[in-house]
């Protein structure tokens, strides 16, 4: 067995859990970001061991994140239809109220 390979995990074993370090590195951010992002609630990860104990974070907990951050695509459609007029036209609206 290589030095990089996964050993044979038992049925049980949750191969998937990383490290904080592990998890930036397949987000292309800092560690600090991962670390501000579990403070702040948005990453769901494990506690492992005593005290504190060593932060993990499975493969579903990352992809959650991610679908959670995701933004633009399909835009909706507007609720209101968008009038637009010549410049020099004015609608004056009566006063509110």
């Amino acid at each position: 067995m290589h030095e990089h390979e996964p050993p044979e995990w038992p049925a049980k074993a949750r191969p998937d859990l990383m490290t904080v370090e592990d998890a930036s590195l397949r987000l292309n951010v800092s560690d600090s970001f991962v670390y501000q992002q579990i403070a702040s609630g948005r990453l769901k990860h494990h506690r492992l061991g005593k005290g504190q104990g060593g932060i993990r974070i499975s493969e579903e907990q990352l992809a959650d994140f991610l679908r959670a951050t995701e933004r633009g695509g399909e835009q909706p459609e507007p609720t209101e239809p968008i009038v637009v007029r010549p410049r020099g036209q004015f609608q004056h609206l009566p006063p509110k109220g």
